[in-house]
Parts: structure tokens; C-alpha cells; sequence
């Protein structure tokens, strides 16, 4: 009996679906897109909540206060990066002045170190080859340009993304009742089918993803404060910028904590030494193993409400398999697999109806 393709897909119409389903989202992954998506998915679901509050609470049209929300985001994203990077610029630049004093204040301390133990005389040595200027300085040309252009375009690439994400969001909070409407009417087009299979689900998992990130800004936030209350006591300053720069970098999983170490430690070096930037350095690592061995497993589990055991795990497979984004997705992915495909609960797990198309899309069902 010969293959009927079309047999085929009606039989298996679901697995058929979701197949297509995940086809589309991996080729947004493949093409780069996929921040953007996330980005602009996120901006919703956290604007959606406040404007249809404020909208209900004012009676003013959901419209004005999406565009006054949005415009009081935009100003203190500005602010902060007008606040920020000036300084940034500063200490940077006058790190680079000191640093020959700086490497030279380092051998000296090493050759200390060798002369009181000798049998480490070696290895120092070799240390102090490598903090050598004129092996930093030795770089080849293009190796450094190359750098110089790589880490240009990858900032340029976060900052339009962040830019066309919050753009996007904005445009679809102006329109949200009439793109709800009209993807709701799907149910009574040829794609009925699709939607019918496809849409509780999307729901479900967009709001356990937001849910997700919501517990990273939490985590971001308690992390800025203990970062901040080290800095208070190690006397680095200034404590405003280098906290908002620790805010910032948290909601970025494993990459952040390096991003946001290397200011700390430009400051120290630049203000108190090198012996005090070694102590800024314990005292990232302490605040960092906080978070992820303590904080990072409570919060989510308390979130999700699975065990920080299982978080923890997930967490590492994540970042094993897929990265930085699956350090972010990870726990919403896994919690919605079992949830809602392995046991197919029909609960929400506590979470708000905040996604932006989860309110209208629930009451329809």
C-alpha cells in the first residue's frame, strides 16, 4: 500500500501541528530572532498588568496610559544610561593610565611572595611574565582590532534589539484588544484546528516564562543589595553606578556575573589597589555563590514550586545544552512539560493573568 502524506497528517493532525509548531520556532531561533521575540513578549507581559490596572482604576483609555508608561521607561532607561556610561568611560580610562603602576605595584608584590616562599619561585615567575606590559602590550594589531570590532557589533546587535523589542511590545499594547479579537476569530477559519490544539498551551507557557523572569528580577534585585552592602563595607565607590550596573547584568544568567565583576574590580584597582580588588573579588564570588547556590534555587522553586534540588539541576542542563537561553528558559520549559503536557493539569499554578492574550483567550475556552 503506498504512503498517503495527506492520510498521514490526518491521522497524526496533532503531532503534525506541534511538529510545525516547533519548526517555526527553531528557525526563529536559527535566524537570530529569537531575542527580539523574547524581548518584546516580556516588555508585554509585564506592561500588560499596570495599564489595564490603571485603565480600570482611572477610567482613562488603556491607550493613554500605554503611551505614558512606556515614555516614563524609556526615560529612566535613558537616565540610567546617560548616568552610567560617562562613568563607565571615566574609570575606564583612567585605569588604562595606571595601568603600567598598577602592573609594576603587582611584580613587586609577587617577587615579596617569591622571597617568602621560595618554593613557589617558579610559578610566580611565570606570573610575572604574564603581567609583563610589554606582553599585554604585544597583542597582535589585527587580533585586537578584531576585538575591538566583535565586542562593537555584539553591543550594537543588544541595543537594537532591546530598541525594536520595546517598539514592538509598545505597538502591540496600543492594538492588544483588537489583536486579541482577531486571534481569537481564528477558531472560525481554516486554521480552527491549529488554533484549537495550539493556543491554551502558548497561553500557558508564555505565562510561566514571564513567571520566570519575574523570579530573575527578584533574583537580580536581593543581589544588587548584598553587592551593594560589600561595597559599602570594602568602601568602593561609587556604590549608586556599580549597584545599577550589578542590576542590570543580573537579569542575565552566568554572563552577567562576569559583566558586572569587571567594573567592581576596574574601581578597586583604580581607587584603593590591587590588594583591595582582591578583596572585591572575594567578595563577588561569596555574593555570586549566594545566588546561584542559594537564592537562584529558592526563588524559582518558590515560583514554581518544585524542589531547589531539581532547579539547581535544571539550571546546569540548561546552561550545558543551550546556554544562556537555557539558563532563562530552562525552568519555565521544564515546569510547563511536566505540568501541562506530563500530567496535563488544567491549573495555572497561582499565576496571574498577566499575559497580555491570556485574559481574553481563558474566558473564551
Amino acid at each position: 500500500m503506498s504512503f498517503d502524506i495527506t492520510q498521514f497528517l490526518r491521522v497524526n493532525k496533532v503531532l503534525a501541528i506541534w511538529g510545525a509548531f516547533f519548526a517555526l520556532v527553531w528557525l526563529i531561533s536559527a535566524s537570530g530572532l529569537f531575542g527580539l521575540v523574547f524581548v518584546t513578549y516580556i516588555l508585554c507581559f509585564l506592561f500588560h498588568g499596570p495599564i489595564e490596572r490603571l485603565a480600570a482604576v482611572t477610567r482613562c483609555s488603556r491607550i493613554l496610559w500605554t503611551v505614558l508608561i512606556y515614555l516614563l521607561f524609556l526615560s529612566v532607561v535613558l537616565t540610567i544610561l546617560a548616568f552610567i556610561l560617562p562613568k563607565l568611560g571615566a574609570e575606564s580610562t583612567a585605569f588604562l593610565k595606571k595601568l603600567p603602576e598598577t602592573l609594576e605595584t603587582m611584580r613587586g608584590r609577587l617577587d615579596q611572595w617569591a622571597w617568602i616562599v621560595p618554593d613557589m619561585a617558579t610559578p610566580i615567575a611565570k606570573v610575572k611574565d604574564y603581567l609583563a606590559l610589554e606582553s599585554l602590550v604585544g597583542i597582535k594589531t589585527e587580533t585586537l582590532f578584531t576585538l575591538v570590532i566583535t565586542t562593537f557589533t555584539q553591543i550594537s546587535t543588544y541595543v537594537s534589539t532591546f530598541l525594536l523589542g520595546t517598539l514592538f511590545s509598545f505597538l502591540i499594547m496600543l492594538d492588544l484588544p483588537g489583536l486579541r479579537a482577531r486571534t481569537i476569530a481564528l477558531r472560525r477559519t481554516r486554521l480552527h484546528a491549529i488554533y484549537d490544539v495550539t493556543a491554551r498551551s502558548v497561553v500557558r507557557f508564555a505565562v510561566v516564562v514571564g513567571m520566570g523572569f519575574r523570579a530573575q528580577v527578584l533574583i537580580a534585585a536581593l543581589n544588587t543589595v548584598m553587592t551593594a552592602l560589600g561595597l559599602l563595607v570594602l568602601g568602593i565607590e561609587p556604590i549608586s553606578l556599580l549597584s545599577t550596573v550589578v542590576f542590570f547584568c543580573g537579569l542575565i544568567p552566568v554572563l552577567g556575573t562576569f559583566i558586572s565583576s569587571a567594573p567592581i574590580v576596574l574601581v578597586a584597582v583604580n581607587t584603593t589597589g590591587p590588594g583591595h580588588a582582591l578583596w572585591a573579588i572575594v567578595m563577588i564570588i561569596i555574593v555570586h555563590t549566594v545566588e546561584t547556590y542559594i537564592l537562584n534555587p529558592r526563588i524559582m522553586a518558590a515560583m514554581f514550586k518544585i524542589s531547589p534540588v531539581i532547579t539547581l539541576m535544571i539550571l546546569y542542563v540548561g546552561h550545558r545544552f543551550l546556554g544562556l537561553w537555557g539558563m532563562i528558559l530552562g525552568v519555565p520549559i521544564s515546569v510547563f512539560v511536566f505540568r501541562h503536557v506530563i500530567l496535563g493539569t488544567d491549573e495555572s499554578n497561582g499565576a496571574p493573568a498577566t499575559c497580555p492574550c491570556a485574559s481574553g483567550e481563558e474566558d473564551r475556552q
